[in-house]
C-alpha cells in the first residue's frame, strides 16, 4: 500500500508554486534537434553490472537473488555524424512570487495520524532459485541404476533435480558443483536416498520419510509431510497443512503447519530453535500403557499460542497420568487452550522455564451428554447414576473412547433393537389374518350355475359342495424404522393349512394351523423367530351382505445375537425368549357389483396383542438383563374391492381383483423395553419404532378356476406407513368336496 506522507502546509504551497513556475517555463522553451544526415543510427551496446559478491548461502530465508536487470548507460558520447542543434529560438518568462499573504490564505487539513507503510512480499529462496535461467532441470520419473554405489551423477552447473511419480534411487545422488536443489513432487510420497551437494529440499506434496543425512535445508508445503528418521543439517520449514515427524534431528524448525508427535513415529531432535507459529498444531499421540519421549529443543520454543492437541488411542487409562512433553534451552510463551480426541479425559498443561509438562486425568463429563438419542440417553443416565458401573469393563471402555466412538458405543451397550421386537413381531405374524381373510373372501353362498341374471359373481370354485381345504404359502418382508433409531429388517416366510364346511344357508367355519420362520437383522444385531399359528374362522354370507370373523394365536420361539465392539472391547451376547401373539378381527362387506363384476365396500375392527417374557442374554460385560414385555392396540379399516370373472373358451374362469384400504390404529403407539446391564448399572427404558398411527393398505391378486373342484390363485399385498412398511407375496390352492 502507498505510504501517506505528511507536509507543512507552507512547505506544500511552496512546492504547488515551483511546479507553477516550471511548467510555465517549459511551455516557453522550443528546442529544436535535427539529423544532419542520413546514416541509421544505431543504439549503443547494454552492459551487464556483476553482483557485488557472491551469495554463500542460496537457501536461507533472509537472502534473495532476484533476476539479472539490464541497463543502459545514462552518458553516450555522439557519433561523429551526429550533430545537435541549438535551440533556434528561445522564450523567457519572468519568475512567479509569492509573498507571506499567499501562504497565509491556504487552508490545508490536518494530516491523518495514521501511515500506510509499503511492505514488500516475502520472496521465498527456493522459488527464485526454481525460475532463475541460470538453473538447469532434470527431471526423473523412473528409476535410478545404482554404478559402484551412485545412482546419478550431475554437473557442474546449477542443478534442480525433479522427483517425479516412478522414480527411486538405492545408491547416492550426487548434486555436483554449483547450487543445487532437491524438490520431490510425487503424489504417492516414497523414501529419500543418499544425496550429496544439495543445499535444498522441497517436498512439494506426497508422504516421504528420510533415513540419511541431508546437508542443506528442508521445507515441506501444503499437502505434503517428512517423517525425519535421519539428520536435516540445516533448518526445516513446515508451511500451513503440511507436516513434520520423526525422532530425526534438525538445525531450526519452524512451524506453520502441524508437529506429529507420538508413540510410533517418535520425538524428534532439534538443535537450534523451535518456532511455532499461533496456528501451528502440536499433536501429541499417546496410548493407555505409554507416552512419547519429550521433543528436545537445544535452543529457544517460541510456542506463540499455537495450537496443543492430544490424541489417544482408545484403551484402559489411569485416572490421572503426569508426563513432560518438551525440553528446551528456554521457553518463551506458551501454547493455547490444549484439547484432546477422547471424550472423557482431559489435558492440562503446566510450564517451567525449559519444560511444559502435560496432565492428563479423567474428566467430570456426564455420559449422556454425548449420547444421540433418547434409547442413548437412557443408558448414559443410569450408568452415571450408578456407583458400581464403572467397574464394569464396557463402561470402563466407554470411559477411554473418542468424541466420534462414544455416541457410537452408546448405542451398542443400550440395545434399543430390543423394543422393536413387538412390532416387528406383529408384522410377521399380519400375513396370517390376510391369508384367512382372503379365503374367507372367496366364499360364496350362491348355489346353482352362474348367469348374467346373478346380483354379484361367484370368487371361487362354486357353493354346491359342503366343504373346501385350501393351503396357502407366504412370504413377507419390510422394515421397522425410526429416524434416530437403527432400522430393524425382517423377512418371513411360512405355509398354512385351512378346512372349512357348510352349517346352514348363511354360516361357513373353518380352522387353519401353520408355521412361519423370521429372520431379524439390524446390522450389529441378528434374531430368528421359530412361529406356530392356530386360528379359527366363520362367514356369514346373506345377500350381498357378508360378515367374516377370526382369530389366531401364535406362539414365537425366539433368540439374538447382538455384536459390541468399540474400542478394544468386543463382545456378543447372545438370547433366547419366548414370546406369543393374538389377534382377533370382524369385517363387515357390502357387495354393490351386478353380474360379473363385485364392488365390495368393507370396514373392519381388529385387535392384536404381543407378550415377550424376561430373558438374560449370555456374554461379556455388554450382556443385559431385558424384562418382560406386552403390547395390544385396536385399529380399524375402511375400505373397498373390486373383482371380475372372466369365463375362458376352455372352460375355465380367471378373476382378478384388487382392494385398498385405509388403517387407524387407537391407543398408545411406542413401545418400551426396559433392561439393564447385568455387570453394572441401574434399569433403564429403551424405545423402539412406534406402531403407524394410519397406514394404506393394499391387495391385489388373480384367481384361476381350473376345475370345477380346484382353482389356483397369487396375491401381493403390502402395508405403509410413517415408522414402518411391510410387503408380501401369497400363493393359494383349493380343492372343494
Amino acid at each position: 500500500m502507498p505510504t501517506q506522507h505528511k507536509f507543512r502546509p507552507k512547505h506544500l504551497a511552496l512546492a504547488v508554486a515551483l511546479s507553477v513556475g516550471c511548467v510555465e517555463t517549459s511551455v516557453a522553451q522550443q528546442l529544436v534537434i535535427e539529423s544532419v544526415t542520413d546514416e541509421k543510427i544505431t543504439k549503443p551496446r547494454k552492459k551487464t553490472p556483476k553482483p557485488a559478491a557472491p551469495i554463500d548461502d542460496l537457501f536461507a530465508l533472509k537472502e534473495f537473488i532476484g533476476p539479472l536487470k539490464h541497463t543502459t548507460p545514462t552518458n553516450t558520447r555522439p557519433r561523429e555524424e551526429q550533430t545537435t542543434q541549438l535551440p533556434l529560438t528561445q522564450r523567457t518568462s519572468a519568475p512567479v512570487e509569492f509573498d507571506d499573504t499567499f501562504y497565509d490564505l491556504l487552508d490545508f487539513p490536518e494530516p491523518s495520524t495514521i501511515e500506510m507503510a509499503i511492505v514488500p512480499a516475502e520472496e521465498n529462496p527456493f522459488d527464485n532459485f526454481q525460475n532463475a535461467y541460470t538453473t538447469q532441470h532434470t527431471i526423473i520419473s523412473k528409476p535410478l541404476e545404482n554404478t559402484d554405489g551412485i545412482a546419478l551423477q550431475l554437473g557442474e552447473a546449477d542443478d534442480l533435480l525433479v522427483i517425479n511419480k516412478g522414480a527411486q534411487w538405492d545408491g547416492r545422488i550426487d548434486g555436483g558443483s554449483g547450487k543445487n536443489g532437491l524438490l520431490l513432487n510425487a503424489f504417492e510420497g516414497g523414501e529419500i536416498g543418499e544425496t550429496k551437494n544439495f543445499e535444498g529440499l522441497r517436498i512439494a506434496r506426497g508422504q516421504w520419510a528420510l533415513h540419511h543425512d541431508f546437508d542443506g535445508h528442508a521445507e515441506i508445503k501444503a499437502g505434503g509431510s517428512l517423517l525425519n528418521n535421519g539428520s536435516i543439517k540445516g533448518d526445516a520449514y513446515v508451511d500451513a497443512n503440511a507436516v513434520y515427524a520423526g525422532y530425526g534431528s534438525v538445525n531450526d524448525l519452524y512451524v506453520d503447519g502441524s508437529l506429529e508427535v507420538n508413540t510410533a513415529l517418535g520425538s524428534p531432535i532439534i538443535n537450534g530453535n523451535l518456532t511455532l507459529d499461533k496456528e501451528a498444531a502440536f499433536s501429541y499421540g499417546v496410548t493407555a500403557d505409554k507416552l512419547p519421549t519429550p521433543v528436545l529443543v537445544e535452543g529457544i520454543a517460541t510456542l506463540a499460542g499455537a495450537k496443543f492437541h492430544v490424541f489417544g488411542v482408545t484403551g484402559d487409562y489411569p485416572d490421572s497420568t503426569v508426563h513432560p512433553v518438551l525440553f528446551a534451552g528456554k521457553i518463551e510463551g506458551e501454547f493455547g487452550q490444549p484439547s484432546s480426541n477422547l471424550a472423557f479425559m482431559t489435558p492440562t498443561l503446566s510450564y517451567s522455564n525449559t519444560t511444559v509438562t502435560l496432565t492428563y486425568e479423567r474428566n467430570a463429563l456426564k455420559i449422556a451428554e454425548l449420547a444421540r438419542t433418547p434409547s442413548g440417553q437412557a443408558l448414559a443416565r443410569s450408568v452415571d447414576a450408578s456407583e458400581t458401573a464403572s467397574e464394569s469393563l464396557a463402561i470402563r471402555s466407554l470411559l477411554y473412547s473418542n468424541k466420534s466412538t462414544a455416541p457410537v458405543a452408546i448405542e451398542q451397550l443400550a440395545a434399543s433393537n430390543n423394543a422393536n421386537l413387538a412390532k416387528a413381531t406383529l408384522s410377521s405374524v399380519s400375513p396370517v389374518s390376510t391369508s384367512m381373510l382372503s379365503a374367507m373372501r372367496q366364499l360364496d353362498n350362491r348355489r346353482g350355475p352362474l348367469t348374467e341374471s346373478s346380483q354379484a359373481p361367484r370368487l371361487a370354485i362354486g357353493n354346491q359342495q359342503t366343504g373346501r381345504v385350501w393351503l396357502q404359502a407366504l412370504g413377507n418382508g419390510g422394515k421397522v424404522d425410526r429416524g434416530f433409531n437403527t432400522s430393524l429388517n425382517f423377512a418371513t416366510h411360512g405355509i398354512l393349512l385351512g378346512a372349512d364346511w357348510r352349517h346352514d344357508d348363511h354360516w361357513q367355519a373353518g380352522v387353519t394351523g401353520g408355521k412361519s420362520q423370521t429372520r431379524l437383522d439390524a446390522g450389529q444385531y441378528d434374531g430368528d423367530l421359530d412361529s406356530w399359528h392356530f386360528g379359527a374362522y366363520a362367514v356369514r354370507q346373506e345377500g350381498p351382505f357378508a360378515l367374516r370373523l377370526g382369530a389366531v394365536y401364535s406362539s414365537h420361539d425366539g433368540s439374538s445375537k447382538r455384536q459390541v465392539a468399540f474400542n478394544r472391547f468386543s463382545d456378543r451376547p447372545k438370547s433366547r425368549y419366548d414370546a406369543s401373539t393374538q389377534q382377533a378381527f370382524a369385517e363387515a362387506g357390502y357387495n354393490l357389483g351386478r353380474g360379473n363384476i363385485s364392488f365390495e365396500p368393507f370396514a373392519s375392527l381388529g385387535y392384536q396383542r404381543y407378550q415377550r417374557d424376561t430373558f438374560t442374554e449370555k456374554g461379556g460385560a455388554a450382556a443385559l438383563k431385558v424384562h418382560g414385555q406386552t403390547n395390544e392396540n385396536i385399529s380399524s379399516t375402511f375400505g373397498l374391492r373390486l373383482a371380475q370373472i372372466h369365463a375362458l373358451d376352455n372352460g375355465m374362469q380367471l378373476t382378478p381383483r384388487f382392494s385398498a384400504g385405509w388403517k387407524y390404529t387407537y391407543g398408545e403407539l411406542d413401545s418400551y423395553t426396559r433392561q439393564r446391564l447385568v455387570t453394572g448399572g441401574r434399569d433403564y427404558t429403551v424405545s423402539g419404532a412406534p406402531l403407524d398411527r394410519e397406514s394404506l393398505m393394499l391387495d391385489a391378486g388373480l384367481d384361476l378356476r381350473v376345475s370345477a373342484n380346484n382353482s389356483l390363485g397369487v396375491g401381493f399385498t403390502g402395508e405403509a406407513g410413517d415408522d414402518g412398511r411391510s410387503y408380501g407375496v401369497m400363493g393359494q390352492w383349493q380343492l372343494a368336496f
